[in-house]
């Protein structure tokens, strides 16, 4: 069984994040992960925050700084709902678009 998927969900985000509402260690909390797209990967925006190729990713603000960390690289996600899904760890999509802008 892998430790992640190739889908943007919950059930493919990378098994080793902490899940427990008591943590606040932000550099391993499942609820800082997004997966990016291969396109979204090419948006100017998402770059520009520190997301520089598609994957899990942990990422997460503080004092107006972007902290940006690649945990899984990865190639061959596209947006298409169908193919890998847009709704993150929170099952919205509106929430992971707030992170990673689709286009």
């Amino acid at each position: 069984m892998a430790l992640w998927g190739k889908t943007d969900e919950l059930a493919s985000a990378p098994k080793f994040l902490e899940d427990a509402a008591a943590n606040t260690n932000k550099s391993h909390d499942i609820d800082n992960a997004i997966f990016v797209s291969d396109e979204e990967a090419a948006v100017a925006s998402n770059r520009a925050k520190g997301i520089t190729g598609p994957g899990w990713w942990l990422y997460h603000t503080a004092n107006g700084r972007h902290f940006a960390e690649c945990l899984v690289p990865m190639k061959g996600g596209t947006v298409d709902q169908a193919t890998v899904g847009d709704a993150g760890v929170t099952g919205n999509t509106a929430v992971e678009d707030t992170i990673v802008a689709d286009s």
